[in-house]
């Protein structure tokens, strides 16, 4: 078995997901939102207690969901898991310097936008709606289509 080979089943999973977003509109309201939606949920997660700190580190709930979702892609796609560690790293840090209401702000916009998108423009339901594993899947989806257009 290859090292960075994907799993068939997370090429099923991505395959399932482009197949909910073909409208153009739809999927540049996922390009921006999706994104959004992650970062203002590692924002609100910061919220919770307990925190700690390891090493000097902060580690609360939007560093065990970043792990969560990281181990996930590493189990089928170690590509797409070596990119998130960047990304999500970033997110991380950032999403401290933001206040609460900005968060749930951010996070009830990107949604909306997200239910019109597939309402107005996909004229189908949300891939949420069908399998919760979409919410690791399409931060997934869009890692791959980043990956594939910067692929020399």
């Amino acid at each position: 078995m290859k090292l960075f080979a994907r799993t068939e089943r997370m090429q099923r999973w991505l395959d399932w997901y482009a197949a909910d977003h073909r409208n153009p509109v739809n999927h540049w309201i996922h390009i921006l939102c999706i994104p959004l939606i992650a970062f203002s949920a590692m924002g609100l997660l910061g919220l919770i207690p307990p925190h700690v700190l390891i090493y000097g580190a902060r580690f609360g709930w939007p560093e065990l969901g970043l792990a969560a979702l990281i181990a996930f892609y590493s189990q089928h796609d170690l590509k797409l898991a070596l990119a998130a560690v960047p990304i999500g790293a970033a997110m991380l840090v950032t999403a401290r310097h933001l206040p609460w209401q900005a968060h749930a702000g951010i996070f009830a916009a990107a949604w909306i936008a997200q239910f019109i998108g597939h309402g107005r423009f996909e004229k189908n339901r949300p891939s949420l709606m069908a399998n919760l594993v979409s919410l690791f899947i399409a931060p997934a989806f869009l890692l791959d289509g980043l990956l594939t257009k910067l692929k020399p």
